[in-house]
């Protein structure tokens, strides 16, 4: 868009206010703008010129008075020639504004009316105040309203913001320390450039708030810089595309430090930028921290706004990329040598770079063995790539050193399916490669087996740069990425596949898709299609989720499922998923409470050339363990219990470390005392004990290994693991299972008195019937007594059938209460008794024991005794 020569003097654009975000509260405010009328210029002082050859000199002190005043002859002013008082290096133009206009988003909507600037900082507000700097800054906003967009590069020694402002706003600045004393604004007719001297290589980094953009020396601290959004321009019908989502305007700008004409697309939204440099044909793309800035060394080269980003062309209209300038970054440019380009001039640049590298110099040689390294690469032959390579690096080990060759090696290695091999592209990798890398970490995180949300939301941020890759390297990524995203990515990663190309491999990742987007029905109707695909990868994996549904949904019970997943195993061997298709028989085998069965389903899944990876497979075998080591009782059979326990056993060193490997070998070490093997026992409990987490599961496992030291006959040891596995916090029916084994150790011990007062507060059933056998074996028949009556109120009911526990009990404390002569507790016990039935021989003897009672009752009543 075009304004006027009297609109543009006409349009008074003040400048943005910039806000130095520290530790004070005390936040200074100067003026710093600079503008042709008269009345701003009386109000700032000019800042002197710093001289230099790179350096930006800032615009002289413009003439006061009558000279300085907008009269009507500023509208002959040229279209070229800027407002008094700007040097003449320092030039910007609209040229185009998309159509139609973005509409407001409300996560970067500010409150208050649009272009209405003020300052903030500890809850104030100051609108052009001076005030004095209380400590260093390492942060500015710059408050720019949400419908005002934004560049940001590096020029020289100087870091150049653009802001595209096409409205008045109340305006002022504000002065910093440390780099951003240096900062300057400057008002030109349809762009302010905010400007900072940089006296070093340090990178500044840009985010965006509510209130407006925050520029700093170190990154956001509330943010993972290094997965920021890039733009990734792409070739479309119309040119080259620098997709934005939502898009400012485009303006032409002269550079301060070579008067290149700079062609400059802004962002409203954090877009971030072009993480390198691409020279195209009569133009050059730079590095930008945000938008996107095109240095046209050509008149015929233009760039034009449009609702999806700013849109490059040559004298308006589409041209023929060379094949370097859609590329987002050096590591797919440079590093893998990839260009866009039709597959006979792939074939073509293949031979010639193999005729090459063989008519090499010695020294030449590894440098055209790379390039032929990398033509093979772009046409699809990475085995042919990789072996290129290896040869070379026998040849010149010291060039592995050269990060381009190790990342094209490492590229080679996890295409041609040697995963371990390609572990370097997981790093260590300097820092400003981190985020051009993203997109193979996530390959091999996908291809590695290790798949989840991380690898789907690497690929997902990087989608695009996928998709301009020559056709035989897209072919090959594409389909991976478009289903690791399609299975793990979040609501935001999976809107990348809304425009897939056709096909049944993409067909498969938009079922998954849909099937995590909540369209059930529809994913599964493509799931069934799917299963007659002529590709039998594609087939056996829909046939997977067919059955997986199935199962989920109902329709299929977890033992046919288990027999479906069996019957698929062949295919899935072919198609080189057969661990996954174990792990989906295991997990329905889990589903049918058939735990052995799913522990040899795992077991496979990790034993196969591609086993399963442990993300999946060591939950899964965690879970199975548990179960076995829960349902295997202490009386279980000893065949039973000497299986289980080999299973145990054969798995644990599997297991990684932790209070969940505690817990499982806590039950091995049960299973080892149920199998006589005291000894066994305490050595596997005496190393468990300090793994687990949870006072009641060490308090669990301490009574369990002072249980067999009795065993073992060391009372001792049993107390002083009591001791050290003791928690105040415990429940109280484990503290009085706990106390009962420290009886015994004290009775092992000969210390019958200690037992006493251990188990003498106790109401567990358990002590009392300990405590009344120790009174027992000292012939202390009343105390003994006591301690029945009170076992026997706990566990004898006043009515229904008797067990033959319950029988006994009773005998028995009729004979302690006949041994003591205490009628009372005799015609308590007959009374609790009553008239139910005993076994013939238990009801003999105890009519025998409670006959006094009889007795006594019939001489008050003046009747005969009953004779037995």
């Amino acid at each position: 868009m075009h304004f006027s020569r009297s609109q543009r003097v006409r349009r008074c654009i003040t400048l943005p206010v910039l806000v130095f975000l520290s530790c004070s509260t005390a936040i200074p405010v100067m003026a710093a703008g600079r503008h042709g009328h008269a009345q701003q210029n009386r109000a700032h002082k000019a800042v002197p010129p710093r001289p230099g050859p790179t350096q930006v000199l800032p615009p002289t002190p413009p003439p006061t008075g009558a000279d300085t005043q907008a009269g009507p002859a500023d509208d002959d002013i040229s279209a070229d020639v800027l407002l008094k008082g700007l040097p003449p290096s320092w030039q910007a133009k609209v040229l185009d504004t998309p159509l139609p206009p973005p509409q407001s988003d409300s996560r970067t909507a500010r409150a208050g009316k649009p272009g209405t600037i003020t300052a903030r900082a500890g809850g104030n507000t100051t609108s052009g105040s001076a005030g004095q700097m209380a400590s260093s800054v390492s942060r500015v906003l710059l408050p720019v309203p949400p419908d005002m967009g934004i560049a940001a590069f590096r020029s020289g020694n100087t870091f150049i913001i653009v802001v595209d402002n096409a409205q008045q706003m109340d305006t002022s600045a504000l002065r910093g320390d440390g780099i951003f004393s240096a900062l300057t604004v400057d008002t030109l007719p349809e762009a302010t450039l905010i400007k900072v001297r940089l006296p070093d290589t340090r990178k500044l980094y840009l985010s965006q708030q509510a209130e407006g953009w925050v520029l700093g020396d170190k990154p956001p601290p509330d943010a993972d810089y290094a997965d920021r959004r890039m733009i990734i321009p792409r070739q479309v019908d119309g040119g080259i595309l620098y997709p934005m989502r939502r898009p400012g305007r485009v303006l032409s700008i002269d550079d301060p430090a070579s008067g290149t004409r700079l062609l400059v697309g802004t962002s409203t939204t954090d877009d971030g930028g072009i993480l390198s440099l691409r020279k195209g044909d009569g133009y050059d793309v730079w590095p930008t921290t945000e938008g996107v800035v095109v240095a046209a060394h050509a008149p015929d080269i233009g760039m034009h706004a449009t609702s999806d980003g700013a849109l490059l062309t040559r004298d308006g209209k589409a041209f023929a990329d060379s094949g370097a300038a859609v590329y987002a970054s050096d590591v797919d440019l440079k590093w893998l040598g990839l260009r866009n380009l039709p597959v006979p001039e792939l074939e073509t640049r293949w031979r010639k770079a193999l005729v090459s590298a063989a008519d090499a110099t010695p020294v030449e040689e590894f440098d055209r063995r790379l390039d032929a390294a990398r033509a093979a690469f772009a046409i699809g032959s990475f085995v042919e790539a990789r072996g290129i390579l290896t040869v070379a690096l026998q040849d010149d080990p010291g060039e592995a050193a050269r990060p381009e060759v190790r990342f094209l090696l490492a590229a080679s290695e996890l295409l041609s399916g040697n995963t371990e091999g390609a572990s370097m592209l997981e790093g260590p990798w300097a820092e400003n490669e981190q985020r051009a890398l993203q997109l193979w970490r996530g390959l091999y995180l996908a291809l590695g087996n290790r798949q989840g949300p991380e690898a789907a939301h690497m690929l997902a941020r990087d989608f695009a740069r996928i998709e301009n890759y020559p056709q035989p390297v897209r072919d090959t990524l594409l389909p991976i990425a478009a289903e690791e995203i399609g299975r793990y990515g979040s609501r935001e990663d999976l809107a990348v596949l809304d425009k897939l190309p056709s096909g049944s491999l993409y067909q498969v990742a938009t079922a998954f898709r849909d099937l995590r987007l909540g369209k059930r029905d529809q994913a599964y109707a493509t799931f069934r299609k799917l299963t007659m695909d002529k590709d039998p990868v594609v087939a056996e994996k829909a046939l997977e989720q067919t059955i997986s549904i199935d199962l989920a949904d109902g329709r299929m019970k977890p033992e046919a499922a288990a027999e479906a997943f069996a019957g698929l195993i062949p295919d899935a061997r072919l198609a080189g998923r057969e661990a996954v298709v174990r792990l989906l028989q295991a997990d329905a085998h889990m589903r049918a409470g058939r735990w052995s069965d799913a522990l040899a389903a795992i077991d496979k899944a990790q034993a196969g050339d591609k086993p399963a990876p442990e993300s999946v497979a060591t939950p899964m075998l965690f879970q199975t363990l548990e179960q076995i080591a829960r349902s295997t009782p202490d009386n279980s059979d000893k065949e039973v219990l000497l299986h289980n326990a080999a299973v145990l056993r054969a798995h644990l060193p599997d297991l990684p470390p932790g209070a969940r490997k505690a817990e499982i070998m806590t039950a091995y070490g049960r299973m080892l005392r149920g199998l006589g093997l005291p000894d066994e026992a305490a050595q596997v409990l005496s190393d468990t004990i300090p793994m687990l987490e949870s006072p009641l599961s060490r308090a669990t496992a301490g009574e369990e290994l002072a249980g067999i030291q009795l065993e073992r006959h060391q009372p001792q040891d049993a107390l002083d693991v009591l001791n050290r596995t003791d928690d105040a916090s415990l429940p109280d029916d484990v503290k009085a299972s706990r106390r009962l084994v420290s009886a015994n150790a004290a009775l092992a011990m000969g210390d019958s008195s200690k037992a006493i007062s251990i188990l003498s507060t106790d109401a567990d059933p358990s002590s009392l019937d300990m405590l009344a056998h120790i009174h027992e074996s000292k012939a202390e028949w009343p105390a003994a007594v006591a301690a029945l009556r009170k076992l026997a109120q706990l566990s004898i009911p006043e009515t229904g059938e008797l067990t033959p526990t319950q029988q006994a009990l009773a005998l028995r404390m009729a004979s302690d209460a006949s041994q003591a002569s205490d009628r009372g507790a005799l015609h308590w016990i007959s009374h609790r008794i009553g008239t139910r039935p005993m076994d013939p021989d238990n009801d003999r003897l105890f009519k025998l024991l409670t006959r006094r009672v009889g007795d006594a009752a019939s001489a008050s009543a003046g009747l005969p005794a009953t004779p037995l």
